[in-house]
């Protein structure tokens, strides 16, 4: 009996030790998770996902294991979509999903996926492609927030929501769910049936005959959408919109279009003059949220400014207008100084917002500009040039630098020369830059991404023929080896982001066809056939992975990706042109250089069908097919320079505008065959073709000029 009592009192004493244990257990893993307070996110390397990692929500990063999490224990899922510097993705986080009321109750009833849209462009497109179905209004962005079955399909797709409608909105969709979940399903499968769609009816067209006045046609219409007052497209807010200019751009080059020239000089002076300018660092903020180009979204991406250092550089060579000059080479110094690796790539992108305010390091009051600038003439002349005033010309008393007037105007009105003014300016400026510059700065998106490099040292190749800058062309080079070196698996194909010394995820066609036309760029200002033969190679790589069932248009992912709810096609032009418009356009030029009739038969397939089954409803959103049909329309010339003075010859040739010419030459004949039988011994002659015909050869970069306008 003693023994029994003794053994239980033991029992009772380990028991007891145990419960306390276990209590001591969990507050000590309580307290842990609280002071770590970290999610599924904190071993990713998204700027933009580790910007969530400490959130109280748990989320989890778009990986194949937490998708089989949601359907194993058949849950909701929330799939928030954004980018690091969005701003209204900031404002959501900070009010809903730092908040434990709203955590806790997305915690209990969902399982929640952070995706950084520029990692994950394809999550993106589907889930994005699904708010424009399931919204009417359109009324479509970031953060983009789905609700989704555990399979992925979603039954809601909006944009930012205050955190009392968002939990509101999560609260409703939970009763829903418990109350009478087909009805759920019934949503789901809308919207999911509207996402499948079948490519195959867009590709019966086999004509591919160009006529100059259906490309005209189109012209014309586009012409009827943009504001010719201040330039861009009709608009409350204005995007920069690349891609559309460098089409109207070759427009007026090769057909003489003199109404649009005024149009496109008139939104190229705008965009230069405005706050969406950085007119003290240079670099274009994304997009202007008024119509006049004055204040910007100040957000920074590497995107743009690669594409418009692109525009300008060509601009500068159509018009000769120095401005455009000093515009890229001023956007070109903001990417080296903010946006270049010192492994020679250049990351994504800069923050609209710092210490939580959106435009803070980029906005001044006269009050602080009077401060800085004690000279009254360096102070009248940057504020009388910037629109500097009392009241602001933004929030708060404020001020976004922008210009209202042009040099020679505005040293007449301060009664002093231009040479005066742009030196006080000069000063001026230098001086109010290092007062900002004591602020904290917006932060860093440092992962890098291919198909944005891709741009850059397309920018950068474009900017060093334009400039006459052999630097700039260095450094294309030098990115475009940090890429063959860094961002290829052992198949050949292409990885898409590098961060923290580690390459991932697999490319998608963007990534592709923006390097092979980067590719094509580079060689024809060098002449080294490696680069070309890249190209080719990555061509061939994505029709045997990413071509469509009827093997004409392509998929947004390559066959060897796990296929999400819906495998698309892009078509529309946007801010970056459509990958499958830049596919048909690398087509074509790779046809000519490999005299592959196949690359061409494709393209010209591809433009076809597009010019017949979608354009004619809004051709402002393919304005870079439409482009490619003008080069089918008036086909580019071949130009090939063969001889010890190729380079000399060829960097002549360059300097000046020419978007209906492929460069092709080098020192010794080379594997092309149409620099075949052309190499006379200590000569160098330039061939002008066209269709492989080729007009009798001259010695000067001059006289071929003549030949080829």
């Amino acid at each position: 009996m003693k023994f029994y009592n003794f053994t239980k009192a033991l029992v009772l004493k380990a028991l007891l030790f145990s419960i306390v244990w276990t209590i001591y257990s969990c507050k000590s893993t309580s307290v842990s998770q609280q002071n770590n307070g970290a999610n599924h996110l904190q071993n990713e390397t998204s700027p933009y996902l580790l910007q969530h990692a400490h959130n109280p929500v748990d989320w989890y990063p778009w990986k194949d294991e937490t998708l089989d999490k949601a359907k194993t224990e058949r849950k909701l899922m929330i799939i928030s979509i954004g980018y690091s510097s969005c701003h209204w993705c900031h404002v959501m986080e900070h009010e809903s999903f730092s908040d434990t009321s709203v955590s806790n109750f997305m915690n209990k009833h969902f399982l929640s996926i952070k995706v950084d849209r520029e990692e994950r462009p394809d999550v993106d497109q589907v889930y994005m492609t699904a708010c424009q179905i399931a919204n009417a209004n359109g009324n479509c962005g970031w953060p983009l927030n789905v609700l989704a079955m555990s399979d992925g399909r979603p039954f809601y797709v909006g944009t930012y929501m205050p955190k009392k409608e968002w939990l509101n909105l999560l609260n409703e969709f939970i009763e829903l769910y418990h109350e009478d979940p087909n009805e759920l399903e019934k949503l789901a499968n809308h919207i999911h049936n509207n996402l499948n769609v079948d490519y195959s009816r867009f590709s019966g067209t086999k004509d591919t005959a160009f006529v100059e006045e259906i490309y005209k046609k189109y012209i014309t219409q586009i012409e009827q959408t943009l504001d010719m007052n201040y330039g861009g497209r009709k608009s409350q807010i204005k995007f920069p919109l690349p891609s559309l200019n460098r089409c109207i751009l070759e427009n007026i080059s090769m057909f003489n279009n003199k109404s649009l020239e005024k149009y496109l000089y008139n939104t190229l002076n705008q965009m230069k003059n405005g706050g969406i300018n950085d007119q003290l660092e240079g670099g274009f903020s994304r997009y202007s949220t008024d119509a006049y180009w004055k204040i910007p979204h100040f957000e920074k991406m590497l995107y743009d400014n690669a594409q418009l250092i692109s525009l300008y550089s060509q601009a500068f060579q159509y018009s000769k207008n120095p401005k455009y000059k000093e515009v890229v080479d001023k956007t070109i110094s903001f990417v080296k100084t903010y946006l270049l690796d010192r492994e020679h790539y250049f990351y994504s992108s800069l923050d609209a917002d710092s210490e939580g305010e959106e435009g803070k390091y980029y906005a001044l009051s006269e009050i602080e500009i009077n401060n800085v600038l004690k000279d009254e003439k360096e102070r009248q002349a940057f504020c009388k040039a910037f629109n500097i005033s009392s009241s602001g010309n933004w929030e708060k008393g404020k001020n976004i630098l922008n210009k209202t007037m042009d040099d020679e105007a505005l040293a007449k009105s301060l009664k002093i020369s231009k040479e005066d003014l742009i030196s006080l300016l000069n000063s001026a400026s230098k001086k109010v830059l290092e007062y900002k510059q004591i602020r904290k700065k917006p932060t860093l998106d440092d992962k890098m991404l291919t198909s944005w490099n891709a741009m850059m040292i397309r920018a950068l190749a474009d900017a060093s023929v334009a400039c006459s800058d052999t630097s700039y062309l260095g450094l294309a080079i030098k990115a475009s080896d940090f890429i063959n070196s860094k961002m290829f698996q052992s198949d050949h194909s292409l990885l898409r982001t590098y961060k923290n010394s580690k390459a991932s995820v697999n490319g998608f066609l963007e990534d592709y066809v923006f390097l092979m036309d980067a590719y094509i760029r580079l060689y024809e200002l060098t002449f080294n056939e490696s680069f070309l033969m890249k190209s080719k190679d990555l061509c061939d790589y994505v029709i045997a992975n990413f071509s469509s069932q009827d093997h004409l248009f392509f998929y947004f992912n390559s066959i060897k990706d796990k296929q999400l709810i819906s495998r698309n096609i892009e078509f529309e032009d946007q801010v970056i042109p459509s990958n499958n418009s830049v596919m048909a356009d690398v087509l074509h030029k790779l046809g000519l250089y490999f005299y592959n009739q196949e690359y061409l038969n494709r393209s010209k397939e591809m433009v076809s069908n597009v010019m017949q089954h979608f354009i004619a409803r809004s051709p402002e959103y393919y304005n870079n097919w439409l482009r490619i049909y003008g080069s089918f329309v008036k086909p580019p010339y071949e130009v090939a320079i063969v001889g010890p003075q190729s380079s000399q010859l060829r960097n002549q040739l360059a300097s000046n505008y020419l978007p209906q010419v492929i460069l092709i030459g080098g020192e010794k004949e080379g594997s092309l065959e149409l620099l075949k039988d052309k190499l006379q011994e200590g000569k160098t002659f330039i061939y002008v073709c066209r269709n492989k015909v080729c007009k009798l050869p001259v010695t000067e970069a001059v006289k071929a000029l003549e030949l080829i306008k």
